[in-house]
């Protein structure tokens, strides 16, 4: 009996610390957009109502590029990358009423792609 005890107690400590391990590790979220601007005025829309949004997330921009350089392949010339806690948060900045609003501005007067993915975030050790 002690043994089956002291096993459940040794499971039970590997369960919590591989939590408490998961949670520390909590790899980044990122929005990555590429496009091109295809109406200033409508994206002059966009960037008044999507601009101080990304704070309220949680989310920062690590990156915003109007004339991004190309090294290979045929990416459009902006590019925009917002850090976000997690992909979960960012998706939530994708997703809330106040970026909807704004994003169809975006949507009209650009052409390109938008990805949200998780960042890479390494083991603790």
């Amino acid at each position: 009996m002690k043994k089956l005890i002291i096993g459940a107690a040794s499971v039970i400590m590997i369960a919590v610390a591989s939590t408490g391990h998961a949670q520390d590790t909590q790899a980044p979220g990122y929005m990555i957009a590429n496009y091109t601007i295809k109406d200033e005025a409508g994206f002059k829309k966009y960037m008044e109502g999507a601009g101080p949004l990304a704070p309220k997330f949680g989310g920062k921009i690590i990156v915003f590029n109007l004339n991004a350089t190309a090294v290979e392949g045929k990416p459009q010339s902006v590019m925009a990358i917002a850090e976000f806690p997690s992909v979960t948060d960012a998706r939530r900045f994708y997703n809330s009423p106040e970026y909807t609003a704004a994003r169809k501005f975006r949507v009209d007067s650009t052409e390109g792609s938008v990805v949200i993915t998780e960042g890479f975030a390494p083991p603790k050790q």
